[in-house]
């Protein structure tokens, strides 16, 4: 058996080093790099030092990781103690975010921030309806299309900037918000030339969001330009319109955003059997698709179908439609084809008010209205067209009872203001009287609130008691329930009992 040395020592196996000590590195052995002195040098009693990188490391510490998760450590405490987290004002470093690609390329922290603020806030400017798949869409699925579509993630950022620009003013939104609502018009317009079914629905949301892209002009600024701005919104729902033709005859409702786009969430009790010649008269084919200027037929039930031609609006209006539909003398109105069907889409508006008062089915229908709207009706709007103009103004009166989270609310003031002026620049008779009941019922919004100006707007309309609205509503309701059991029954080989059930 060999015999060792005093001096020697058997070799253990060292982890890999890139350091160690002068010693280790000139006997090029592996160097465990203990301090103050490395296990080497300890059991032989030699001198250990370490290059001076080295010994800059502080003694109590036994590796690198350790040092690095204290650092860090003390860090987060005091940023803890130091930072008030519900300061709007405070930035978050760049390096806590994670990298996030799009379509667009990296997200910057800003970006990231903005998303965050719509996800969190923005959103629910838009979703008034107050049903949870809007709720859904808005805070879910839009951000997941956006990611992946350029112009729709250019729309929610531009969006997001001018929404918390209005909370916390600054100059750095309000130029990323111009700069990003340009981008969103040019990469639609380049979506716009290659429709797909992988693109289609993020067009759709796309267009819905371009509404709220066109800025209003300024409050101290001429009355005609909100009369511009008003057409920019029309031609704007014309082009969504025309977009959800493509698809709607061929199950558009199976969409994911369908919700964004669906005319009523319910179908209307027929309108209370009022004596007015104008209620005897037809608006033409009603239809659910947009190529029908009117809305869909709610009084479709065979027990209601008589009542399928009749229109319910308040006394103004109805005395507008009536000189429109009875010119007086021989005198033929050229613009009638183009007006009555208007009539005709406000009138389940103001039945959804009537008997389910302020509810997620008359948001809908506020919000929907544009587009019905066909081209020979903008075009009477952009002629400033008295009577075309006062179908808007009753639009915005109705559309100022929405819940005051939607975006154009803040604007209704100043497009009355400019509506009741072109009116009257050109408008008499029958066409001042309906403006001025607009006018009184968003008087009575200022002053006293949405709920009592909705109730306002039946005041003066002989038959039609507000409360008495959700009553017949519900009767209606159980007149169908009793209409299906009966079905039932008979289907199983029951005899019927012969009910009155209209309200």
């Amino acid at each position: 058996m060999a015999r060792r040395s005093a001096g020697f020592v058997s070799k253990k196996p060292h982890r890999k080093s890139r350091g160690g000590c002068l010693t280790c590195k000139r006997k090029k052995v592996k160097c465990d790099e203990a301090q103050p002195a490395c296990g080497y040098c300890a059991l032989r009693s030699l001198d250990c030092e370490y290059p001076t990188e080295m010994k800059s490391r502080s003694p109590s510490t036994s590796s690198e990781s350790t040092t690095s998760t204290e650092q860090l450590a003390t860090v987060a405490i005091a940023s803890h103690n130091q930072v008030e987290f519900n300061d709007l004002t405070y930035q978050i470093p760049n390096w806590i975010f994670p990298a996030a690609y799009t379509s667009t390329g990296q997200l910057t922290a800003e970006d990231l921030e903005l998303l965050h603020h719509y996800k969190t806030s923005t959103w629910q400017t838009f979703a008034v309806r107050g049903d949870a798949s809007i709720y859904v869409i808005h805070r879910e699925i839009v951000p997941q299309l956006s990611i992946s579509h350029s112009c729709l993630l250019y729309a929610l950022l531009s969006i997001a900037a001018w929404h918390r620009n209005l909370v916390q003013p600054s100059k750095l939104l309000e130029s990323k918000a111009f700069l990003y609502r340009q981008k969103t018009f040019s990469t639609y317009a380049k979506e716009l030339q290659n429709i797909t079914s992988d693109n289609y629905e993020t067009i759709l949301v796309t267009g819905t969001f371009l509404l709220a892209l066109t800025p209003p002009p300024d409050g101290n600024t001429e009355q005609h330009e909100y009369l511009d701005w008003i057409y920019s919104l029309l031609k704007l729902s014309e082009g969504l319109r025309i977009l959800v033709g493509l698809q709607w005859s061929r199950g558009i409702e199976k969409l994911s955003v369908y919700p964004l786009i669906c005319r009523e969430l319910r179908s209307l009790p027929p309108p209370p059997l009022i004596s007015h010649p104008a209620m005897q008269t037809r608006a033409g084919p009603l239809g659910t698709t947009p190529d029908h200027p009117n809305p869909a037929s709610t009084y479709d039930l065979p027990h209601v179908l008589p009542f399928a031609g009749y229109v319910f609006l308040p006394p103004p209006l109805m005395a507008l439609l009536d000189g429109i539909l009875h010119p007086e003398g021989t005198r033929l109105d050229l613009d009638a084809n183009t007006l009555v069907p208007v009539f005709y889409v406000l009138s389940p508006i103001f039945l959804s008010l009537y008997y389910y008062h302020r509810s997620p089915d008359y948001n809908v229908r506020v919000m929907v209205f544009t587009s019905f709207l066909m081209p020979e009706f903008l075009a009477l709007v952009k002629a400033k067209e008295p009577r075309a103009l006062v179908l808007m103004t009753w639009f915005f009166v109705l559309a100022d009872l929405l819940p005051k989270g939607w975006w154009v609310n803040a604007q209704i003031e100043f497009v009355m203001k400019a509506l009741g002026w072109a009116v009257r620049e050109r408008g008499e008779g029958r066409v001042l009287v309906a403006i001025e009941g607009a006018e009184r019922i968003f008087r009575t919004s200022q002053l006293y609130g949405q709920e009592r100006a909705a109730e306002s707007i039946f005041y003066d309309w002989e038959g039609v008691e507000w409360d008495e609205g959700p009553r017949k509503a519900e009767e209606w309701e159980l007149g169908l329930l009793i209409d299906l059991s009966l079905v039932d029954d008979n289907s199983f080989g029951f005899g019927g009992v012969d009910l009155d059930t209209s309200v």
